[in-house]
């Protein structure tokens, strides 16, 4: 059985794909029975055609390219369902999520559920002061509104357990963007799972634009945090 899957969802990411990569290879040189799975928003700038012309060699990359449905939390949950690992590692395509956390966040699985890279408990950081500071107070709202006793709600880089993902309805968690992450600490909260947080300091995306408007993103993830408690009170 393979032993770990790492999901790498792309949109426009040409610039970063490979370099990412080739990372994770180096990192996981000596890790049995891994996978990395690409899954491709079909991105204008051609992502899909270059992963699977730079990585056709490597078979435990598994490249998917969506026609449909296009959104980040719609890959995620599609690399997730086409994935086999036990161990189960997502990470934002961009360099944002720094590689060098994936070996901790393997480490600290042993005695949790879902351990999770977070901007915001001793140790961690963001390459933005202001961006910190704002989405710092936004998620204490969210950490005592979903009552998830999580400080980083919307970092979206972790690993997690396939058991504890099996328990889970899919189609009310993984839609819409970076929103859908505290859509799943609420829920997988709700079924008592061992969670933790370790300290992870974010990037700037290494190369291209940012896809998210920093000020819309926080009043829409405001209405859908506030949706998502009102239904479950």
């Amino acid at each position: 059985m393979t032993t770990l899957s790492i999901i790498l969802p792309t949109y426009n990411e040409k610039e970063n794909i490979v370099i990412l990569v080739n990372r994770i290879i180096k990192l996981l040189n000596n890790y049995p029975s891994k996978e990395i799975i690409i899954v491709d928003d079909s991105s204008p700038d051609n992502t899909y055609s270059l992963a699977k012309n730079k990585f056709k060699k490597k078979k435990f990359i598994k490249i998917f390219l969506r026609k449909k449905e296009f959104s980040l939390a719609k890959s995620i949950g599609y690399g997730i369902k086409k994935s086999r690992g036990r161990l189960i590692i997502v990470m934002d395509a961009d360099m944002t999520h720094n590689p060098n956390l994936i070996k901790r966040l393997i480490n600290r699985s042993r005695k949790y559920d879902l351990v999770s890279g977070s901007r915001y408990i001793e140790g961690g950081s963001m390459y933005s002061f202001f961006h910190h500071s704002f989405s710092l107070i936004f998620n204490f709202f969210l950490e005592i509104l979903l009552r998830t006793k999580m400080r980083d709600n919307l970092g979206g880089y972790y690993c997690v357990k396939r058991k504890v993902l099996k328990k889970l309805d899919f189609n009310k968690i993984f839609y819409g963007y970076g929103e859908y992450y505290f859509r799943l600490l609420f829920y997988l909260g709700k079924n008592k799972i061992s969670m933790i947080e370790i300290p992870a300091h974010y990037q700037k995306r290494n190369s291209g634009e940012s896809k998210s408007n920093f000020f819309w993103l926080l009043f829409k993830y405001s209405l859908e945090a506030m949706i998502l408690r009102l239904k479950n009170i």
